[in-house]
């Protein structure tokens, strides 16, 4: 009787760890996320790192989580609340930092609210993600525009020496861009001010 109760209680832990090695926790938030509960599903994922810090360490739950606040942070956004959107698109992409669409739409936010320091970062993320994509025109063209808005958002920030060396790629990948003018002379003001 004793070896059945063993074997019972072996059974039902194995049973209660989760299918596929899944926590209780990430199978809710699967479930949530599964069934649009961005917001429910972002917490239940919470919970499971916070239990099993390694979970990040999976690409494939680091991508759901990402995704879990990504929708969230679009649902906020589509709702007028942009503001309170980016903090979970912040969260997101600090989960997938390869992630080009939350980085765009991060240094973009910065961009038009002038937050020059904070957008610096998301932009030299964009240049670095850009440079990986496939050699096309559009990926050129694309460049230049964000090394631009890079050594512009340096030049705001008076960081003159890295702004110009942005500006320089900008009008190096671009030279036809639809930013090379903004370019030229943002550089020309960035190497007048490093002058004084």
């Amino acid at each position: 009787m004793r070896k059945i109760s063993v074997v019972l209680v072996v059974v039902l832990a194995a049973g209660l760890s989760g299918c596929g090695g899944e926590g209780p926790d990430e199978r809710r938030g699967n479930l949530f996320f599964k069934n649009g509960k961005y917001y429910e599903a972002f917490q239940a994922y919470e919970k499971a790192v916070a239990k099993d810090a390694k979970l990040l360490e999976s690409q494939e739950f680091a991508e759901k989580f990402k995704n879990a606040y990504y929708y969230y942070g679009g649902a906020l956004e589509m709702s007028g609340s942009l503001d309170s959107a980016v903090k979970y698109y912040i969260l997101g992409f600090n989960l997938v930092p390869t992630e080009v669409g939350i980085c765009d739409k991060l240094a973009k936010y910065f961009w038009e609210k002038e937050e020059f320091a904070e957008g610096v970062k998301y932009f030299k993320r964009l240049v670095e993600l850009d440079a990986e994509s496939p050699d096309t025109d559009k990926k050129w063209a694309v460049m230049g525009e964000d090394y631009y808005a890079l050594g512009y958002s340096l030049f705001k920030i008076k960081m003159y020496t890295e702004a110009i060396e942005a500006l320089k790629q900008s009008l190096k990948v671009a030279p036809q861009g639809a930013f090379a003018k903004k370019a030229k002379n943002a550089l020309a003001a960035a190497q007048a001010a490093l002058k004084k």
